[in-house]
């Protein structure tokens, strides 16, 4: 008898079918992210990952549904960017966020925090100690060399 025959294969057998290529890209096509497409095939979102090292389809699959995914959402926040579809009012919220998401280095906001103590005064910093660091510090000391 072969050895190859012998050996038993270790874990449970997959469920992957090269049809989920199709689905996978699909679901991204309808902005569906990495765990929501997971959730939906019944799978813990790490098999993908899984999947995606082992089969070079299925990893160009979720690529292609992520680019479909950020499509999809940046399609809905354009179409949205007007409050009223024919009207000219913009809808300021939404345009902040796709201007900032878009063009950080000009869009974002930045906020800039400053702490200061009583009175515009420098911050007071204490430390403390416990015996146990004293002790600590007494032994190490001890266990050094002595230089005479």
């Amino acid at each position: 008898m072969k050895r190859d025959e012998i050996e038993k294969k270790v874990g449970r057998p997959t469920k992957y079918k090269p049809e989920y290529c199709q689905e996978v890209i699909q679901m991204g096509s309808e902005g569906k992210s990495k765990e929501q497409i997971a959730a939906k095939l019944k799978l813990n979102w790490g098999t993908l990952d899984n999947w995606a090292e082992q089969h070079d389809e299925f990893l160009m699959a979720l690529r292609t549904a992520k680019e479909l995914e950020m499509a999809y959402w940046e399609d809905l926040g354009i179409s949205h960017i007007i409050e009223t579809p024919g009207s000219s009012r913009l809808n300021g919220g939404v345009y902040n966020r796709i201007m900032a998401a878009r063009f950080p280095s000009k869009y974002s906001e930045r906020n800039k925090v400053e702490l200061t103590g009583a009175d515009g005064g420098a911050v007071k910093v204490e430390s403390t100690h416990s015996i146990a660091q004293e002790i600590l510090t007494d032994l190490l000391s001890d266990m050094q060399p002595k230089i005479k």
